[in-house]
């Protein structure tokens, strides 16, 4: 075509323009390439977290449930309302729990129009906290750890501070699992005798097995907020405090291969009076019959161990506490209740020591 001529200047013009919007537009939105890394092989290691949802039944279950519906379809997101449906949970509870999930960075959400808010999938640090909590699911020392725990509250929340509940109906509830996973018969009534031995909750033989009952001291661990390790780790380990007469050289101390000639023991004559005096009233507090009876019998067993050619300091203070717990259950304060309570607390000063 003759007389036409490239704009060889204009073109090179062009081309500068296009490169400085090309430059522009990658220090606003930079090119981010992703790479695919093996991940390192961490063996034994115990990963920690701080999500704490193996305490949530649900909330721990729901997350090993979307990481085993990840492993079976990778990058497919699935809806917690089919989780809800299977536990035969309430449908409403989808979007709310995996909110709970997206906020602690567990599950990712599907942004579109036609996803639902329950249409979750779980995130890296997902993954690793549901291999966690099946990690912790085989761990016996966690288990049993847990147990303690959530079982002193649920004797609490479920027979309150003076009723006493069946062991065994601990694995009828939820709450009473860990990671998700419920907990046995046998890890019940081995944390229920834990606990029993600490002084937390008293164990009442029944024709069925065994009721427990909360103690004021598993009261005073449950209302403190702390594990039942911590409150155990924060008594004073004083022992007991005897009343020692006639005392001749009395030794104190850890001391080995001493040789001690005196007559040394445990003064409970006041903890007797205290139980005949229960025997004597018992008639006059109100109570049922049949509580009427448990309570004549606890007297008689605190007395007997009271009297004792050698009196057991914890076959006492078990013995008292549970005729303490069985007047505390009358329920209908009197002045003669309130009397006897006082007597006992004063009694048992005068043999362990306020």
């Amino acid at each position: 075509m003759a007389g036409f001529k490239i704009d060889r200047r204009g073109i090179e013009k062009m081309q500068r323009e296009i490169a400085k919007e090309f430059e522009r537009a990658n220090r606003k939105h930079p090119v981010r390439v992703p790479i695919t890394v093996d991940a390192p092989d961490l063996g034994a290691l115990t990963l920690s977290s701080a999500s704490g949802i193996e305490s949530d039944p649900y909330l721990s279950r729901l997350l090993i449930w979307l990481y085993d519906a990840s492993q079976q379809n990778p990058g497919h997101y699935v809806d917690v309302a089919d989780f809800l449906e299977a536990e035969r949970l309430p449908a409403g509870l989808a979007a709310e729990m995996a909110l709970r999930l997206r906020k602690l960075g567990l599950v990712q959400t599907i942004a579109t129009l036609a996803s639902t808010d329950s249409e979750v999938y779980p995130t890296d640090d997902g993954v690793l906290e549901a291999r966690r909590l099946l990690d912790l699911r085989a761990d016996t020392v966690a288990r049993f750890r847990h147990a303690c725990d959530v079982l002193l509250a649920w004797v609490l929340r479920t027979g309150g501070r003076d009723s006493a509940v069946a062991a065994g109906s601990a694995v009828e509830d939820p709450q009473c699992s860990f990671a998700g996973d419920p907990l046995t018969e046998d890890e019940v009534l081995n944390a229920v005798d834990y606990l029993s031995d600490n002084g937390l909750v008293l164990i009442h033989p029944t024709d069925s097995g065994a009721s427990v009952q909360i103690t004021a001291a598993g009261t005073r661990c449950v209302l403190a907020g702390g594990s039942v390790n911590d409150h155990l780790s924060r008594q004073p380990n004083v022992g007991d405090t005897y009343n020692i007469n006639n005392s001749q050289g009395f030794v104190v101390g850890s001391q080995q291969h001493v040789v001690q000639h005196n007559h040394v023991g445990l003064d409970a004559s006041k903890l007797a009076e205290f139980a005949q005096m229960v025997r004597q009233f018992a008639p006059t507090l109100g109570a049922a019959d049949d509580q009427q009876g448990q309570i004549i019998t606890d007297a008689e067993v605190l007395e007997e161990a009271a009297t004792a050619d050698q009196p057991e300091p914890g076959r006492i203070r078990a013995a008292y506490e549970r005729l303490q717990a069985n007047l505390t259950a009358i329920g209908t304060a009197t002045p003669g209740l309130a009397m006897l309570a006082q007597a006992g607390q004063s009694a048992f000063e005068a043999a362990f020591g306020g």
